[in-house]
């Protein structure tokens, strides 16, 4: 075997020096791709996971309701509104913002009436209720108000059909939530303000 000498050697070294440089500029170029690609696919789960954990709060709420628990109610349907208020600071789509901030307006309107309810019943249960019971109430039928009119404004069609139905969902609740606080507040025999 031939041994190589002077300009080969050097010529060899150079390659593979510069052949390094590549692959390891090729690698690093790829592992930040799949870094991003990772980071919008967990980014993407984290909002969907965010989403859920909403609607898990809002169904043990309304479950905790259904129990004649309207403290334990208002601590999940609070706890709802905190987890819309972060999706709509993670939304993208003035649509998509608006249908989170109006989630969480109405999960404070039925924080607000739920802890009437459980008020009320602390303060003896019979009517009239006392005024800070009924304060919650016209507090709770603001913010209904509020995010009913949030979620009628139109929206662009470029809406993504989950935000449609989740907007058409939160309207009926809305709708009857309305019809709730106007009962209870007859119920309590409120004086006008």
């Amino acid at each position: 075997m031939i041994a190589a000498t002077g300009p080969t050697k050097r010529c060899d070294k150079d390659f593979l020096l510069k052949y390094h440089q590549i692959v390891t500029l090729s690698l690093s170029i790829l592992l930040i791709v799949l870094l991003g690609i990772f980071n919008l696919t967990s980014a993407s789960a984290q909002r969907t996971g965010e989403q859920a954990e909403m609607d898990r709060l809002e169904q043990q709420a309304d479950d905790l309701a259904a129990q004649s628990d309207p403290e334990g109610a208002a601590l999940a349907v609070g706890k709802a509104a905190m987890m819309a208020d972060l999706l709509t600071r993670k939304a993208q789509e003035p649509a998509t913002q608006d249908t989170f901030q109006a989630a969480s307006l109405l999960y404070r309107a039925q924080e607000l009436g739920l802890r009437a309810l459980a008020l009320f019943d602390r303060t003896g249960g019979i009517p009239p209720a006392p005024s800070g019971v009924c304060h919650y109430l016209v507090q709770s039928t603001k913010k209904t108000n509020t995010s009913k009119d949030l979620l009628q404004k139109s929206i662009s069609t470029s809406v993504p059909e989950e935000m449609t139905i989740r907007r058409e969902n939160l309207l009926q609740k809305n709708s009857g939530w309305g019809n709730f606080l106007k009962e209870l507040y007859s119920d309590f025999e409120c004086q006008e303000t």
